[in-house]
């Protein structure tokens, strides 16, 4: 049996994310035959909440499937691992939020495609009268695929709660530029990062110079991920660089969003400073870059730990 340790809601998407590859030269504008890689669960809400409670935290997942298949699966994977799905809502009508990713003979990208309807459903209508109940989790993960009025109306009304936000991509991470002075956590990559600051990071001084302006925008506590050039952290006074860990790199999807599960589920425990979250997120993003797919099931706080020795920080 798990013992809860911390209180985490996330908000966000909980799909399926479907991979084909073409076996012929890959045509725009026409019939292509393709073979499927891999079909599994996937949106960022969904990828964080699963580490979080892999790692022993209390977790609930608030989101948006449709009634089919998919939506069903979705909410029976999530359950069967101790997550509260009970703020899922199933919509008639509607398809489950899916993404496709097309790669052409060579494993280039040649589509992207994402069906995310679904997520426009989650509105303040729906999430109004619930608000004395979600007030109730300390620690609130929002990803950027909630409406950009859903994303205002939780920044304004989330009481004693920490708001925590997931950018998601570039093109989403702008949802929550009018809401920056309600953030308490912000993890960010560069390219997401410029969206929100207008800084084009290429080097670590000009992700220090991003971090700063976030917090001279009302964020509390800021980090901007370089992918294998390191991470930027900063919290109250002190901004640091953080070197990746040693890693036999097998598959990086994913890294991000476990990155933000090792982060959280350390720094959402009493006594924890953020230090030790920076440790154990670099130690999740690691460990999931070794792992095919974007969970380690069997991960363990034990493993976790043994990795995190390894995260060196460089005050800048």
């Amino acid at each position: 049996m798990i013992t809860p340790l911390a209180n985490i809601l996330c908000f966000g998407a909980a799909h399926f994310d479907r991979t084909v590859q073409c076996t012929e030269q890959y045509v725009p504008a026409a019939s292509n035959p393709v073979r499927t890689l891999h079909r599994k669960p996937g949106g960022v809400g969904r990828n964080i909440a699963v580490h979080l409670r892999l790692l022993g935290n209390n977790v609930a997942m608030l989101g948006a499937v449709g009634d089919d298949g998919d939506g069903e699966h979705v909410i029976a994977a999530l359950s069967q691992i101790g997550i509260d799905t009970r703020r899922i809502t199933k919509f008639k009508d509607k398809h489950t939020a899916g993404y496709t990713a097309v790669l052409d003979e060579t494993g280039e990208l040649a589509l992207g495609m994402m069906d995310a309807e679904v997520y426009d459903f989650l509105s303040v209508d729906l999430l109004a009268d619930q608000l004395a109940n979600l007030q109730a989790w300390p620690w609130w993960l929002i990803d950027a695929n909630l409406p950009v009025e859903t994303i205002a109306w939780l920044a304004e009304n989330k009481g004693p709660s920490k708001f925590c936000a997931a950018t998601v991509s570039p093109s989403k991470a702008a949802r929550f530029a009018p809401v920056l002075d309600k953030i308490d956590l912000l993890i960010t990559n560069r390219a997401e990062a410029k969206v929100l600051t207008g800084i084009d990071i290429k080097e670590i001084d000009q992700a220090k110079t991003a971090i700063a302006q976030l917090r001279d925008k009302g964020v509390t506590d800021a980090v901007i991920t370089l992918g294998a050039q390191g991470v930027v952290s900063s919290h109250q006074d002190d901004c640091a660089f953080w070197q990746p860990l040693p890693t036999m790199v097998r598959d990086v999807n994913g890294a991000g969003d476990a990155f933000y599960s090792g982060f959280l589920s350390c720094f959402a425990k009493p006594g924890a400073t953020m230090d030790d979250a920076m440790c154990q997120g670099l130690a999740m993003a690691s460990l999931t870059a070794e792992t095919q797919g974007t969970t380690v099931w069997d991960v363990t706080q034990e493993a976790v730990n043994l990795r995190a020795q390894h995260a060196y920080k460089k005050p800048l």
